[in-house]
């Protein structure tokens, strides 16, 4: 994701939907801009604090995981600061995070340990994510996964 082989002003939209926390929100902002046309859309989601306080078990987990968790105005002020021109925000409804990503993944974990021998790394990825689905069925008012849509200034 940091040595990408496209051409500059390449395209109209780049579309990352939950990827760009692999290089960081900032990071991914700052350098997928060049591959966009003028006024070329990027529409990334990223976990996304919805409040401005929380329990301190949920913000000590990720500033662990993910310290660039942040509010949803907090991450509008890194497009513009980049020369993008927010157009849109919403935030994934909770069934998002349940039934679509959680569950699957819940009900995998068996398949997940068979395949790979029950070793030491595959428990901790599993521990690891149940951990994470207990986070989030415990304080789902605190975060989810914000949706950004943001056009790329025209100069």
């Amino acid at each position: 994701m940091e040595q990408l082989p496209f051409e500059d002003e390449n395209f109209d939209v780049i579309w990352s939907e939950g990827a760009i926390y692999n290089i960081g929100f900032e990071k991914g902002v700052a350098d997928w801009k060049r591959y966009l046309k003028p006024g070329g859309l990027l529409i990334a989601s990223e976990i996304t604090w919805l409040t401005i306080s929380r329990p301190s078990e949920l913000q000590n987990h990720w500033d662990d995981e993910y310290p660039e968790i942040d509010t949803a105005s907090a991450k509008i002020k890194i497009l513009e600061e980049n020369g993008y021109t927010p157009i849109g925000y919403f935030i994934l409804p909770k069934h998002c995070w349940l039934d679509n990503y959680y569950e699957p993944m819940r009900r995998n974990f068996s398949a997940f340990l068979n395949r790979h021998g029950d070793s030491e790394e595959a428990l901790r990825i599993v521990e690891a994510e149940r951990h994470e689905i207990e986070l989030y069925e415990k304080y789902k008012a605190y975060f989810s996964y914000g949706v950004y849509i943001a056009r790329k200034s025209i100069p």
